[in-house]
């Protein structure tokens, strides 16, 4: 009950931005770049176009203040939605000019500038677990038409790509468009639906000790006799492919990575592309490839793209593969934390993320990423639920880090990051040792 009286609460936000809206002729959003921004965005685009508002999106890799700048030489008195960014940037959206209204789940940092601010963390909800900014987005969309409820299978999208759990106000979402018949749900793996051995071979999640290698791939299921599209499989057969990946997890993974890999399925019943986590690789890929006009294209249902779109998420997954491997190879630690230097790369959270789940679920670790013709190093750190009940927030501990070189950074307890000047990046991983060393108990 308690969950859902919060939810309630997050309503009456939603229901104020209705409000606003309604009286609206023309938005401008603005998300992050990320499955989740997208997911976000996408939500918020169909709800104005069915309440014939006129809008105009940009997606964007990081909020910063060549941003605000460019905001406010296009904008003086046109409404702006930040959509999965703007909480935990007090000091750059106090400078945008004109009205705004803020849909995110970061952890809010307060601020002496008045703006509509629909959050989790504003009525108790935990927007690094339970709610993504989505989620949030289609609780305002439901405020603004009941109809809208269609565009769930969006947030389920967002709170996947954010690795998020299905507790909390994730939960009554999901029970609500099971209920409406929004989303089906199924148990098995949580990694898409295709060729077993393709899946195993391209994707990720998980990352195998087979991963990328098709003949010890061929000779894993050939073992368990288990080789065809992953959806026709046999119960039985199902169930011992779950058992035999799920004892190379044991080896060396954390236990947030086989509560990840192996669980729900969720089938997106309203949308173009109907297996959940095929949405999510496919909307990373159409980002990494800056095809951002195709991922809000599929979020709008519109389905000639389609097929590129798919082409771009398989060469993306390849090309993760390799990039892991690489990084792998060339991992190094401070007491700590755990880190890894790369140049021109993409994909680094992804990195920090897979490394961090699959290899090295001990300490946080840390992804830097040098961004030579930008002057900037891009950093993504990434932890374990278990460090995080030792006391570790990343949020915290990149935020202040940057700040003290240069730099600006946030996010979630358990995921964040930053931009530092090109040349700090020892200082900055000596201040986030420390601060590490200081917040976990070993």
């Amino acid at each position: 009950m308690d969950k859902l009286i919060k939810l309630k609460k997050l309503g009456k936000l939603g229901k104020e931005v209705s409000h606003v809206l309604s009286n609206i002729n023309y938005v401008k959003i603005v998300s992050h770049h990320d499955a989740d921004g997208i997911a976000a965005a996408s939500i918020m685009c169909n709800a104005l176009y069915r309440s014939k508002i006129h809008f105009q999106t940009r997606i964007i890799s990081r909020f910063d203040e060549n941003v605000v700048e460019e905001l406010n030489k296009e904008n003086q008195k046109d409404l702006i939605i930040f959509c999965d960014m703007g909480s935990s940037y007090p000091h750059l959206i106090s400078k945008v000019s004109g009205d705004i209204i803020v849909i995110d789940h970061h952890k809010p940092i307060s601020t002496d500038r008045e703006f509509l601010h629909v959050n989790p963390h504003l009525v108790g909800i935990d927007g690094a677990y339970e709610l993504s900014a989505s989620g949030v987005a289609y609780i305002v969309a439901t405020e603004m038409s009941k109809d809208n409820i269609d565009l769930g299978g969006l947030a389920i999208v967002g709170a996947i790509g954010d690795k998020q759990l299905t507790i909390g106000a994730n939960k009554l979402i999901i029970e609500e468009l099971i209920k409406n018949k929004v989303i089906d749900v199924k148990n098995g793996l949580r990694i898409g639906d295709g060729d077993i051995q393709e899946l195993l071979e391209y994707t990720i999640e998980p990352y195998l000790d087979i991963t990328g290698d098709r003949e010890a791939i061929k000779n894993f299921l050939d073992q368990i006799k288990v080789n065809r599209k992953l959806s026709e499989l046999e119960s039985s057969q199902l169930h011992r492919l779950v058992n035999a990946i799920t004892l190379k997890l044991l080896k060396k993974a954390s236990l947030d990575a086989i509560e990840f890999v192996v669980g729900e399925v969720y089938i997106l019943n309203k949308e173009i592309i109907k297996n959940v986590f095929d949405y999510v690789w496919t909307l990373n890929a159409c980002s990494k490839y800056g095809e951002l006009g195709i991922a809000l294209s599929l979020g709008m249902r519109d389905s000639s793209a389609l097929e590129e779109a798919k082409h771009l998420s398989l060469n993306y997954q390849r090309k993760l593969v390799s990039l892991i491997k690489y990084a792998s190879q060339k991992v190094k630690q401070k007491k700590y934390i755990r880190y890894v230097n790369l140049i021109d790369s993409e994909s680094t959270g992804v990195v920090a993320g897979t490394l961090n789940r699959y290899l090295y679920p001990d300490k946080p670790f840390i992804t830097f990423n040098t961004i030579e013709n930008e002057g900037i190093t891009r950093v993504s750190a990434r932890g374990t639920k278990k460090l995080i009940k030792k006391g570790l927030d990343l949020s915290i501990v990149l935020r202040k880090a940057a700040q003290k070189v240069g730099g600006n950074g946030g996010g979630h307890n358990i995921a964040s990051g930053a931009g530092i000047p090109i040349g700090r990046e020892e200082e900055f991983l000596d201040i986030v040792d420390k601060m590490v060393g200081e917040q976990v108990r070993y």
